[in-house]
């Protein structure tokens, strides 16, 4: 059976698709539109749009080889098509990510476990033990405060009123990818600090605070950071993050967020905020850069066959340029960009545990065989900054 994978254009209500077929096959005289569905050599279905709500028009079609090596006796087809049937646009210009265990939708809940183990990590509700629920402000708030005050008298007047978020006893604060704690709500001896991380604590520099992993005592995994702070060589904790990709609630929720939840809420927050799309994917204990990351599209619709079910899929996806460190061959090539990208400073950070990493660039691999063979690389001669770069897809749950 041929492939088929195309993506949708909704500005411009375009499905630009890309099929295989024999090499020996004239594509541009076998292909026929006929309610909504895509033929080639005569009856052969190709695929059936609206079985994902989609509708096609034979307008303005327009069918091309593409000028890419035969393999396999396998050549590739380019073909545009009309789509009639209007969607909503695409959210390319609101940011703003459904956020996943909001306060509305958490509200009740009776425990927070690790989803590992199942170990209990705060002080039970009860009776006598309510929390309160608050939602915190958006991750960077603190760097947008100039922009919401205006008409100062002195630039100084609001610093003495900002100060930053602390943690309460009993109340539990709500960000888009993390439950925020005070240490007095967290179950005694629930998690402990990750002595690699912390051992390469330097608490003679920077601030008097540093935030620090914190792992599962019962499992290991990673749960979050706890906030510590040392005085006359003792230390202690100010405040705990669980991730919510690693957390349980009780009573259950069925929708529970995931890495790649917390991957993309990162990923757009740092492009609102520093205006960037670079990204270098470097592991919490190893400090090992795993991987580099372009952001090349936060929102686009994507149709594909999986030939070995036959089943079509229509996905919303964060399409991805990236390099992975894990299997690149060419050493040269990968500490070349690991090295410009190191030292520009336009170029973000996003660390998360090794084994989250791993997971990471494994999705990535597994999307990028979704596409065509001769899709899968980044090798126009204007992106200097991916050239040798692989394409792999994220997929959106909001």
């Amino acid at each position: 059976m041929a492939t088929f994978y195309a993506e949708e254009l909704g500005n411009i209500n375009t499905l630009r698709a890309t099929i295989s077929a024999d090499s020996s096959c004239n594509v541009a005289e076998e292909v026929k539109i006929e309610n909504d569905c895509l033929f080639y050599l005569g009856s052969t279905l190709l695929v059936d749009v609206s079985l994902v709500g989609l509708s096609l028009s034979t307008d303005n079609m327009y069918i091309s080889k593409v000028d890419c090596p035969v393999t396999d006796n396998t050549a590739y087809w380019e073909i545009k098509l009309n789509s009639t049937k209007t969607r909503p646009a695409l959210n390319s210009q609101q940011t703003e990510l459904k956020e996943i265990w909001s306060t509305q939708s958490i509200g009740g809940f009776e425990d927070i476990q690790c989803r590992y183990c199942a170990t209990t990590l705060i002080q039970p509700t009860n009776r006598d033990h309510i929390y309160k629920i608050k939602s915190l402000p958006s991750e960077h708030w603190y760097e947008l405060v100039e922009c919401w005050i205006c008409h100062e008298t002195k630039p100084e007047e609001h610093k003495a009123r900002m100060r930053p978020i602390l943690a309460r006893e009993n109340l539990l604060l709500v960000g888009t990818t993390y439950f925020l704690l005070h240490p007095n709500n967290i179950r005694a001896g629930a998690v402990v600090e990750d002595e690699v991380v912390s051992k390469r604590i330097n608490w003679n520099s920077g601030t008097s605070t540093k935030w620090i992993s914190v792992n599962c005592t019962q499992c290991h995994h990673y749960m979050g950071e706890g906030q510590y702070y040392i005085q006359d060589k003792q230390q202690e904790l100010l405040a705990v993050k669980l991730y919510k990709y690693n957390a349980s609630i009780l009573p259950e929720i069925d929708e529970k967020p995931s890495l790649n939840d917390l991957f993309i809420s990162d990923m757009v927050s740092a492009s609102k905020i520093h205006a960037t799309h670079r990204y270098i994917i470097q592991g919490r204990q190893s400090n090992k850069i795993h991987g580099l990351i372009w952001l090349f599209n936060w929102d686009t619709h994507i149709l594909y066959n999986v030939p070995s079910t036959h089943e079509l899929k229509y996905e919303r996806v964060m399409k991805i340029l990236y390099l992975d460190c894990h299997s690149n061959s060419n050493h040269d090539h990968m500490n070349k960009y690991i090295d410009l990208w190191s030292n520009d400073k336009s170029t973000d950070h996003l660390i998360y545990p090794d084994n989250a990493c791993y997971e990471l660039l494994d999705h990535l691999n597994q999307s990028n065989n979704i596409l065509p063979k001769f899709m899968r690389l980044m090798n126009h001669p204007a992106m200097i900054f991916t050239k040798g770069f692989s394409v792999g897809f994220i997929q959106r749950n909001d």
